[in-house]
């Protein structure tokens, strides 16, 4: 018996294109702006989000009530897609504003890494490949962030053969609240050893 993590049925996503009630959602949404009504069965309700998310080239936001409907409707997603890497859960954050505890730290890794895919989806030069289908709560999406142009502005991007000065890419993550340490073993810390620099992205 296959595992759950094995099944994929993203192969059966051409079929619903070729349904007349799906091709006219389609065409309503890419030609009328405003609001577009329709009912779907619980059921099928992933299986629609993830053809929509395959033909429109434009990140998307599921909410839904709670966090647990979110992480089934998740999961759920993840059936359905091939590219499960763009499929992000916002989950809502354990702890209330103002109360004294430390937050969860993979929570926090999970908000900063959808705040993080929908700033690079905003870019012009944002490939549809990577546009993010997004899954949340109401009270997630609720929780006020940093702004988006702020967070763009805090952000920066390391890429494979990239050239740069160490010296540089220190100062930076400084003023991006980096701490420095002789070991690099949580997120937001970074060291440098001769030529060498360890960093810990708090996305990744």
């Amino acid at each position: 018996m296959f595992g759950e993590e094995s099944v994929n049925l993203s192969c059966l996503i051409p079929l619903v294109k070729e349904v007349p009630a799906y091709r006219q959602l389609i065409d309503d949404l890419t030609e009328k702006a405003g609001q577009h009504r329709v009912a779907v069965l619980g059921a099928a309700q992933p299986y629609l989000v993830a053809a929509l998310h395959q033909e429109l080239p434009v990140p998307m936001l599921v909410m839904v009530s709670s966090p647990e409907d979110a992480r089934r409707f998740y999961e759920q997603l993840l059936i359905w897609c091939s590219d499960q890497s763009r499929i992000i859960l916002f989950p809502e954050p354990d702890a209330l504003p103002y109360e004294r505890l430390a937050p969860d730290s993979f929570v926090e890794q999970q908000r900063l890494q959808a705040l993080a895919s929908l700033a690079e989806a905003g870019r012009e030069s944002a490939p549809d490949t990577q546009l993010p289908l997004v899954i949340s709560s109401a009270a997630a999406v609720a929780r006020k962030t940093i702004p988006c142009s702020e967070f763009v502005a805090a952000s920066h991007t390391v890429r494979q053969g990239m050239r740069a000065d160490p010296l540089a890419l220190l100062t930076r993550w400084s003023s991006m609240v980096y701490q420095r340490v002789n070991l690099v073993e949580v997120p937001g810390t970074m060291s440098q050893r001769v030529g060498i620099l360890n960093v810990y992205p708090p996305n990744s």
